[in-house]
């Protein structure tokens, strides 16, 4: 029976040779994890959002990074927006939410879209207006980034829209890892005990005699011939 112990050159040998292989078991599983990441997120991007929510989530990102940055630099940001008519006569220029608007749609009832903002959209019944069009503007990214927060992204960071796609990675993770390590121990333990027999090999006489010395045992298979009666 080979030895486990660490005291001895086999046994430090058998948990190097087991520590190096739970390294690949973990390179898989991060691999694994990280692909039901990407899964979550993108189901969670495909259906879990309203048009502007999905619209607007290249910009967010762009003006969530930039408004770490202390600058007073604008970026363009391109906004669905409304002007109304405010105190004095003024024209004030409001950005629309998935509430107060909705896709717009052709004859067979599906959304029409322009080729450079999206979809075309349109007011819901009642909400004030003068004029209703996409503007593409330079804007403060810190503002920018506070008001897609507030009004579209119903006050959710980018983390907090994403959190729950990361949940699956350390269950995944973890009981992989589990998983991998008893089926390697199992599978080792039947080798040691002869249940796991290697097929046919051609050796020379020096090859045999080197392998041999690690060789507890030879399983070999027995024919049992029949028996005639006369």
């Amino acid at each position: 029976m080979a030895s486990r112990s660490a005291l001895t050159e086999e046994g430090r040998t058998r948990i190097r040779n087991f520590s190096g292989r739970l390294n690949s078991y973990l390179v898989l599983w991060v691999f694994v994890g990280l692909i039901a990441v990407v899964l979550g997120i993108w189901v969670r991007t495909r259906y879990g959002y309203l048009p502007l929510q999905r619209l607007y989530l290249a910009q967010y990102i762009k003006a969530t990074l930039k408004s770490f940055i202390p600058s007073n630099r604008q970026s363009n940001y391109t906004i669905l927006i409304r002007v109304i008519n405010a105190k004095w006569n003024e024209e004030q220029a409001i950005g629309c939410t998935d509430e107060q608007v909705q896709p717009l749609r052709d004859e067979s009832g599906r959304v029409r879209f322009d080729p450079k903002f999206g979809p075309f959209f349109q007011l819901q019944p009642g909400i004030p207006h003068k004029y209703f069009y996409w503007r593409r503007a330079p804007q403060n990214d810190l503002e920018t980034y506070l008001w897609f927060r507030d009004h579209i992204y119903l006050g959710n960071s980018l983390v907090g829209l994403y959190w729950v796609c990361f949940l699956p990675f350390p269950f995944i993770l973890v009981g992989g890892l589990i998983l991998s390590a008893k089926l390697d121990l199992r599978i080792n333990r039947e080798y040691e005990e002869g249940r796991l027999l290697r097929g046919i090999r051609l050796l020379n006489h020096k090859e045999y005699a080197s392998e041999s010395k690690q060789i507890d045992g030879l399983g070999l298979p027995v024919l049992h011939p029949e028996r005639r009666l006369r």
